[in-house]
């Protein structure tokens, strides 16, 4: 039986990621509302099945039961500013928002109500990592290496730290708990650092590090997650990967199954699911300011005092 067909969800947004946000919600047979201010959103809007479309967020039904936002990243706290009085949940993309005082600013008024959709802590292989370093089968840690690199920026109103590193940020969060201190921003050995960048997290106390590597001008696609530990390494190879793999030092490696499940319906799976009185769903935003933190830590390095 489908638990959400009275679930009535409304979307602000609807263009190149929007539009598989919706495909999995129909999918999972819940009304659509969208609201699509450009030509290619609506047309997505009406290839990917919503049940209503509108041409402003003051058209949306008032009895929508939560609001889901996926429009440019520029235009997020704009969006939920207009959300925050119908008081309904409201899972907005990432970031929360592209200037840092801002978001420091309005973000407390928004606990409770606002979350962030940081799909990777989601992922099948990020919690197989994230249980191997609770159980401690391979003893304690010692770093994570994440890397992120293609060919090709993908979103215009941000640079490559606000469009990149909140993945390997969430991930780092989702894996050990928390996120250590900034320790050192390299500029992008391949051109402009608006581009890419290498920087390190470090914990002096439990000498943890952690090593981030982004880039959106490195030809390719990559996309893994590192942890070494004691007595080993565990690593998710890939997006895909159809395990985590286990290498123990001094053994062969072991590839350990994970679901096949896509991130993006587990996550909106779990939307669904506070709406209907189950546990509020990743990320607070408590989590995003820390994350927005380490981001402003690391942009002020590269590019000296931001606003």
């Amino acid at each position: 039986m489908n638990n959400y067909i009275n679930l009535h969800i409304g979307m602000v947004g609807c263009g190149n990621w929007g539009r598989f946000i919706l495909r999995d919600l129909k999918e999972i047979g819940v009304r659509i509302s969208v609201f699509a201010r450009s030509e290619a959103s609506q047309k997505n809007a009406i290839a990917y099945g919503a049940d209503f479309i509108v041409d402003s967020i003051e058209a949306l039904d008032k009895n929508i039961d939560g609001y889901i936002i996926a429009s440019s990243a520029s235009s997020h706290i704009e969006n939920i500013l207009s959300l925050m009085p119908r008081r309904k949940p409201i899972f907005t993309e990432k970031p929360l928002g592209i200037h840092f005082n801002e978001v420091n600013e309005l973000a407390p008024s928004f606990k409770g109500l606002v979350f962030i959709m940081h799909k990777w802590r989601y992922h099948p292989g990020v919690e197989a990592l994230a249980a191997l370093v609770k159980s401690k089968e391979l003893g304690r840690v010692s770093g994570l290496r994440l890397q992120r690199t293609n060919w090709g920026r993908q979103h215009d109103d941000v640079d490559c730290a606000l469009h990149l590193l909140p993945h390997d940020l969430s991930i780092t969060l989702q894996i050990l708990g928390y996120l250590p201190p900034v320790d050192l921003v390299i500029k992008n050995p391949l051109g402009d650092s608006h581009f890419g960048l290498f920087a390190t997290l470090m914990d002096q106390n439990q000498h943890i590090h952690v090593t981030l590597d982004v880039n959106n001008i490195a030809p390719g696609n990559v996309r893994s997650v590192a942890v070494g530990f004691e007595n080993g390494v565990a690593a998710l190879t890939d997006s895909y990967a159809e395990g985590l793999t286990v290498c123990r030092y001094g053994m062969p490696p072991e590839v350990r199954s994970i679901s096949q499940e896509f991130p993006l319906m587990r996550q909106l799976k779990s939307f669904l699911e506070y709406l209907h009185g189950g546990p509020p769903p990743l990320s607070s935003i408590e989590e995003e300011l820390l994350i927005q933190h380490r981001i402003h830590s690391i942009r002020e390095k590269l590019y000296g005092v931001l606003k």
